[in-house]
């Protein structure tokens, strides 16, 4: 007897799910926000405020059930300094409310889990990202 196989499920609705939910946040909250082209690397839109006067770069991560899946670079060198969105979406029934955690990835870079055999990807638990709920003003300095 063969071993059936479960076919994973596309990751790009739920990633563009968050992305506009973040998107939509931002401006309900007043912010000035635009989705980065699909294929930009290292960020997914871009944000600011009036009393900012100018644009960061920031990432959303996106997931169903957590943890989130990173890249270690993320943790590293510049990118030490950008914001990311986590998001977590629930279940396709919508019967609990979206989830956000914004933090700075040097703030919680040490609780990235990285498995053996993992490479130049890790994980980030919820516990990890908890205190960062709905801390939309981590985006306005």
């Amino acid at each position: 007897m063969s071993k059936q196989v479960k076919k994973r499920k596309s990751g790009i609705p739920t990633g563009n799910a968050g992305e506009y939910l973040v998107m939509g946040e931002l401006l309900r909250r007043g912010f000035d926000a635009q989705l980065a082209d699909r294929n930009t690397k290292g960020y997914d839109m871009l944000v600011g405020s009036s009393e900012q006067g100018s644009l960061r770069k920031v990432q959303v991560k996106s997931v169903r059930s957590q943890p989130w899946y990173v890249k270690l670079a993320s943790f590293k060198g510049k990118l030490r300094d950008q914001v990311t969105v986590y998001v977590l979406l629930g279940s396709t029934d919508c019967k609990k409310p979206v989830r956000f955690f914004i933090a700075k990835n040097s703030d919680v870079a040490k609780h990235v889990h990285k498995p053996s055999g993992w490479g130049k990807n890790g994980f980030m638990p919820i516990k990890a990202i908890e205190q960062y709920e709905d801390e939309w003003r981590s985006l306005r300095t």
